[in-house]
């Protein structure tokens, strides 16, 4: 085994020291709250961007038993909500983003 340290391992070590003075309450690290999305904002979203659950998931690859899910109350994990709010916000490029994807 080597004994020689590289950047990612120093930058590793790094972060780990930083969460652990961040739970002791030595310091503060930036952070941002999402909140989640509403049932009755998600349909908002969809049904002004598309005509139903299936041309929404044409769209923006979400699978439409998925949207509607959410339509009707299921929570939303984080990453969905950013999700949700990024085509609420920009169709067109999440989109686009998508159909680029598909193509690769």
């Amino acid at each position: 085994m080597s004994k020689k340290d590289t950047k990612f391992g120093s930058d590793l070590i790094g972060a780990l020291k930083e969460v652990r003075a961040h739970r002791r309450g030595e310091i503060a690290l930036p952070t941002r709250i999402v909140d989640t999305i509403s049932a009755r904002r998600v349909k908002a979203i969809r049904t002004a961007l598309a005509k139903s659950p299936k041309d929404f998931e044409r769209r923006f690859g979400i699978p439409a038993r998925t949207v509607e899910g959410w339509e009707q109350g299921r929570k939303l994990d984080i990453a969905a909500s950013i999700l949700m709010t990024m085509i609420e916000r920009a169709p067109d490029i999440v989109e686009a983003t998508v159909a680029e994807a598909r193509a690769a």
